[in-house]
């Protein structure tokens, strides 16, 4: 789903996280819960979207800048986290960090319909 309230500039970044694992695996769930409620703490963060279909799942959380985006990677629990993605949850996994260079946003007001 597109989040219409973030606002994304050129010279954000971008970090994409394209998965696949199984649909609701054991602690999945509540580790979800608690990285984004900690990657929401830290200064820089500027949201997320993410789209799933099956067991394939596409992630980007957003960033004001490089040292935000070190910050998260290097945060405790977010390594856990990964830790965990690796030994239990992920089948396969790949993760890009990007700077945006540009940005668009449309959306279609509702009464254009």
């Amino acid at each position: 789903m597109i989040k219409t309230d973030l606002n994304i500039e050129p010279g954000h970044y971008a970090v994409i996280f394209a998965s696949e694992r199984p649909l609701d695996p054991p602690g999945y769930a509540e580790m979800d819960e608690a990285t984004m409620k900690a990657a929401s703490s830290i200064d820089g963060y500027l949201g997320y979207e993410v789209v799933r279909q099956g067991e394939a799942a596409i992630f980007i959380s957003y960033w004001r800048d490089q040292k935000a985006v070190r910050e998260w990677a290097m945060h405790a629990l977010h390594k856990e986290a990964k830790k965990l993605g690796n030994t239990l949850w992920y089948d396969a996994y790949r993760s890009l960090v990007c700077q945006v260079e540009q940005s668009h946003l449309f959306t279609r007001l509702i009464n254009e319909k």
